[in-house]
């Protein structure tokens, strides 16, 4: 639970646990319905709870969903970083874009309800769009920092070089997930190797 997004936070075991249910039900009404589907109405009476039960937690239905869109953010660049950190880091710029591909596509497949809320939920509400510029600048900075260290990209490379392949990676993701469900694969294996064929250029 992202503590931020929560109105007052909950210190006993039973508002902690309605807190869990609301933002339960609210994950199940996006995986039913996608993000249209997802009221205050809809999550309390999915939770078993009251609206007011609901309100006295989260301001309102955004709220609830930045709070379940900050906590998978949050376990994707934790993901993100112990991969870097457990396999070493690439040896190649291919092998690179290759990596951060397949932990994005994998956290995806785990989580098909993250596709709808992270790239739907974004577009209405400010909140999570900022929690998704959050997510792109902390890739861009374990991204760039892992290509220089590495040697793959020269020192002086500007870092808007890699900010630029990663918010491309984004755009590619919301390509193959918008219309499939478990991702087209032919659109992510066209958009890795442009990703690849645009930093390799600036080796």
């Amino acid at each position: 639970m992202t503590e931020a997004r929560v109105r007052r936070t909950p210190r006993q075991s039973r508002s902690l646990e309605r807190v869990q249910r609301i933002q339960a039900a609210a994950l199940t009404l996006v995986q039913e319905g996608g993000v249209d589907a997802v009221t205050t109405t809809a999550i309390a009476e999915r939770a078993e709870v009251s609206v007011a039960t609901l309100y006295q937690f989260f301001a309102n239905r955004d709220a609830v969903l930045e709070a379940l869109i900050g906590g998978q953010i949050e376990i994707l660049d934790r993901r993100m970083a112990e991969e870097l950190t457990t396999t070493g880091r690439p040896d190649t710029i291919a092998a690179a874009v290759e990596t951060f591909i397949a932990i994005h596509n994998a956290h995806y497949l785990e989580h098909p309800q993250f596709v709808a809320l992270y790239y739907k939920g974004r577009a209405r509400s400010s909140g999570l769009n900022k929690d998704a510029h959050t997510h792109l600048t902390r890739i861009a900075d374990m991204l760039y920092t892992g290509l220089i260290s590495t040697g793959l990209l020269p020192r002086d490379t500007d870092r808007r070089v890699v900010e630029v392949a990663v918010e491309l990676g984004d755009r590619i993701f919301e390509m193959a997930y918008r219309d499939h469900p478990t991702g087209d694969e032919q659109i992510i294996a066209e958009g890795t190797l442009a990703l690849t064929r645009y930093l390799e250029a600036h080796r």
